[in-house]
């Protein structure tokens, strides 16, 4: 079936896959091997007697067993660019990534063809520019569209899972507690609504001193000495536990506060869900433009960049880039007319909503034509999430006035800009 959104939550432990079907009101996540078990166990085998590659469970048992040797910690070996020795060959870390991915999307049976899926999104601990650089190189591997094919963070893929629940779970804020290998983490959701668009943060938070041990009355007790902590003073509507360290009962005086006036949730599927919300808004077409809650994490344009122009006699601000998008998904660009000075204007608007700046740009070495002669094409990108790449190429003025072929490149840096007022272009 085609048209369907894929979400994989994927870390050095593990792997989880989500998918979206068309007409299907929520996600569905994918079983890996019987059961309510779906974190699927990041680990290949290649075995000794042939040359044979396992994964996940199969991978474990085949390497308990003796029968093979495991290339483990996958994902932070690839992220690094490393090689990877296998019985006396070397494997780029990348391509067995790639390799262990390919096989855990065989759980989806005939459900949905990854190379036919509107959108396919990882999500991953943090993203950053290796990050990227890795979805792209799997999205060759696996010859995936690579327009189809990104990653977010969790905490993105816990605004976009929050926001597809009932507004009632998240009206004041909402926690998450992440306990899945050794130690605990907490991501709390918070909107504010006296934007326009309303903005979410997702502040997050490692709990170094919170620490497994056998003693799980003690256990219990520091647990519920952090959540007081974490709670006070707040209105938290709806708390979600998720990662095998919350498996078993050992938190009943904990759950018992917990619980107390709010909903309390178990699960190990929020990530790989939220990654499929998150590819629905982002697919190609779906855009992030005009959605009524914005999410303003570390990797977010923060700022809306458009282009002050006049059309008939009105002024308008073509939007060039939408805050609230990933810094690496962040393009646009447009065409107009410069004016007898050589100049054009960025208006820059806060989704803070702080005061908006304009930005004056000056063009050097522009040939020498009438008022309104010459085509400007504005292209503008991010770099990073603090800065603007502005390319600027003359397209003439039909044949009356044939391209000079002239180009100019200048980086805007938002933190500046919103203080100053003023940029010249050099070509």
């Amino acid at each position: 079936m085609n048209g369907g959104i894929l979400g994989m939550d994927l870390d050095d432990r593990s792997a989880q896959i989500s998918y979206w079907l068309p007409g299907e009101q929520t996600p569905e996540t994918v079983s890996a091997g019987g059961g309510e078990e779906s974190r699927i166990p990041a680990v290949l085998c290649r075995r000794t007697d042939r040359d044979v590659w396992t994964y996940g469970k199969e991978a474990l048992e085949t390497a308990r067993r003796g029968e093979g040797i495991p290339a483990d910690r996958l994902l932070s070996r690839a992220l690094a660019g490393e090689q990877v020795e296998i019985g006396g060959e070397v494997f780029e870390a990348a391509a067995l990534l790639a390799l262990f991915i390919k096989r855990s999307l065989s759980l989806l049976g005939g459900s949905l063809r990854p190379e036919k899926a509107d959108f396919f999104m990882f999500t991953l601990e943090r993203v950053d520019r290796q990050a990227l650089e890795l979805v792209e190189r799997i999205a060759a591997l696996l010859s995936l569209p690579p327009e189809r094919v990104s990653c977010q963070s969790r905490a993105e893929s816990f605004f976009y899972y929050n926001i597809s629940q009932p507004e009632e779970l998240w009206r004041h804020l909402c926690l998450v507690c992440d306990f899945g290998g050794e130690r605990l983490k907490t991501l709390m959701f918070e909107v504010n609504r006296h934007t326009r668009p309303a903005t979410v943060t997702v502040t997050q938070e490692e709990h170094a001193e919170f620490r497994r041990q056998e003693n799980t009355e003690e256990m219990d007790e520091a647990f519920l000495s952090l959540f007081r902590g974490l709670s006070d003073g707040k209105i938290i509507d709806t708390i979600y536990l998720i990662g095998d360290g919350f498996a078993g009962e050992w938190y009943p005086k904990t759950l018992s506060v917990m619980c107390r006036n709010r909903r309390v949730f178990q699960g190990n599927n929020l990530y790989s869900k939220g990654a499929c919300y998150g590819g629905r808004a982002k697919r190609p077409g779906g855009g992030v433009a005009g959605r009524e809650y914005v999410y303003l994490g570390s990797d977010m344009l923060r700022v809306n960049v458009g282009l002050q122009a006049e059309k008939r006699g009105k002024e308008l601000c073509l939007s060039l880039l939408d805050a609230g998008m990933n810094w690496f998904d962040a393009r646009g660009e447009c065409e107009f007319l410069l004016d007898a000075d050589h100049t054009f204007t960025l208006r820059l608007t806060p989704v803070s909503g702080k005061k908006l700046r304009e930005v004056v740009v000056t063009l050097s070495g522009v040939p020498e034509r009438p008022p309104f002669a010459t085509r400007i094409l504005l292209s503008a990108w991010c770099p990073d999430a603090e800065t603007v790449k502005l390319r600027m190429e003359d397209r003439g003025f039909g044949e009356f006035f044939p391209s000079s072929g002239l180009v100019w490149e200048e980086s805007l840096s938002l933190t500046e800009a919103l203080a100053e007022q003023n940029v010249s272009a050099g070509r």
